[in-house]
């Protein structure tokens, strides 16, 4: 490679990667705008481990905490009948941090809280719980506390967890209506039940367009476009409903006949998905009547502190120094052909965690990255050594290069392929939190075989062109001492 070309080469190597570094760890306002560029580290998602979520009390008809209570109580003032008339209707339970509705909830006779209200507020959890799992979000918890109300945490993964939190609170039995909310369709009665008319609920996304899809039977079907036959000529909305709650409010200009009508509404594709799993469940899911409402979301900082990512990156960081050290006293100028290479690997890594919709950092992940940087720093050094071995025996460095690349690529490759198959492997077979960490392995080991086999390669050959001394450029000495094969 003549000097030129490797001058512009490495011009332009420079400028991509110091682009790539400063956009993933610079965060900066814009220019004669009020919005801010966020770096791509700050918008990767992390699990509740690193990066904290919301949590969210669901108490159940009938169930107040006691700071309601105290605060219903309080409301009263000075009128002192009202305000015992109110407290007489509630009994405090367990330690006293939830109150019961003795009327709703309570078995006054039996001085217990009722089998059916035990009954509706299981199948409630129950439901609830199938919700959060079929979402297949790493680290939700779903439980029950102080026995009757249902607490869950949402790890900071989803744009918009108050959908989610808000939305999986609606119970009871699935129905469409068309024009009023109260003018069923389609709904559960003595002949039918809810599955004779629809099969089930799912999301999609077509070019960048999200929509949930209702499936019909053709029993549903044909009561859609019997309610909707008239839309061409009087506009109406059409109501899918879970309970009380119109989760899908869609205007109706025409007749709808479909089994499988796509709505769009403005969804994104964590939203459709959101009100697709509300609505199968309550078509398939566990049934339940008992009304749930949410409390306020509260933010938690992650498990491990609010510092937790601070000291990752700063992990990573001193990990990528002191291999960086390494190199450099070991084979002096040629560290910057690694360096090159790893200054590539690591803003690669962030741009796919960022990017790449069902991903999200976690312990696992963070392991997976370390684990694929000691691969590459491990696979660049037997490059070196190789090489360095071939100089000492009397070869040009050109040759000592190409013998060393030669003698140890399917080595390095092997490898390669071997940990990208376990992490396939991994991946198909394991559950939600093991299988990110094995994406992001695999990924991992993608980039260190590109970066040790070509882009290694490339920055030594450039970098080496340009040196007048290039035993010295590599620190290689003729005549060392090596054991022979």
């Amino acid at each position: 490679m003549s000097k030129v070309k490797s001058a512009v080469l490495l011009v332009l190597a420079t400028i991509i990667i110091a682009v790539l570094c400063a956009m993933c760890s610079a965060s900066f306002p814009i220019p004669n705008s009020v919005n801010e560029y966020h770096s791509v580290v700050s918008i990767i998602a992390k699990d509740s481990t690193l990066g904290g979520g919301y949590y969210v009390t669901y108490y159940p008809e009938g169930v107040i905490s006691a700071e309601e209570y105290v605060a219903n109580s309080n409301a009263f003032g000075s009128d002192t009948e009202a305000k015992e008339k109110y407290q007489a209707k509630y009994v405090s339970y367990g330690t006293g941090a939830i109150y019961l509705e003795k009327e709703t909830v309570f078995d006054e006779e039996a001085n217990e809280v009722s089998e059916s209200f035990k009954e509706d507020f299981d199948a409630a959890a129950t439901a609830v719980r199938e919700r959060y799992e079929a979402q297949h979000i790493a680290g939700v918890k779903v439980e029950v506390c102080d026995d009757y109300t249902i607490r869950v945490f949402l790890p900071d993964l989803l744009e918009s967890p108050s959908t989610t939190l808000a939305f999986f609170s609606y119970t009871g039995e699935f129905s469409v209506a068309y024009g009023s909310e109260s003018d069923k369709v389609i709904e559960a009665d003595r002949r039918n039940t809810i599955n004779d008319y629809v099969k089930g609920v799912s999301a999609r996304t077509v070019q960048d367009t999200s929509y949930v899809v209702i499936h019909f039977t053709d029993l549903g079907r044909e009561a859609i476009k019997e309610a909707t036959s008239a839309a061409a000529e009087e506009a109406g909305t059409l109501y899918v409903m879970v309970g009380d709650n119109a989760v899908i409010s869609l205007p109706v200009s025409s007749q709808i006949d479909q089994n499988d009508p796509y709505i769009s509404g403005n969804y994104t594709a964590e939203t459709s998905n959101t009100v697709a799993v509300l609505l199968d469940n309550a078509v398939n899911g566990t049934q339940t009547d008992l009304k749930l409402t949410a409390g306020d979301a509260r933010y938690l900082e992650a498990q491990w502190g609010e510092n937790t990512m601070l000291f990752v990156y700063i992990g990573l960081g001193a990990f990528a120094l002191l291999s960086a050290l390494f190199f450099f006293v070991r084979y002096r100028a040629l560290g910057f052909a690694h360096l090159y290479a790893y200054l590539l690997y690591l803003p690669s890594m962030a741009l796919c965690l960022a990017f790449i919709s069902f991903l999200h950092l976690s312990v696992g992940g963070v392991a997976a990255i370390v684990l694929s940087s000691v691969l590459m720093c491990v696979s660049n050094a037997s490059v070196f050594e190789a090489a360095k071995k071939e100089y000492a025996l009397g070869k040009t460095m050109v040759s000592s290069v190409k013998t060393g690349y030669k003698k140890c690529f399917w080595q390095i490759f092997d490898i390669h392929i071997a940990l990208a198959l376990a992490a396939v492997l991994t991946f198909a077979i394991a559950l939600t939190e093991l299988q990110v960490a094995a994406f992001v392995f695999l990924l991992g080991v993608i980039f260190s075989g590109v970066c040790v086999l070509g882009v290694t390669r490339l920055m030594w050959a450039s970098m080496m062109s340009l040196s007048k001394k290039k035993e010295a450029f590599c620190n290689f000495k003729r005549g060392e001492d090596y054991d022979d094969e």
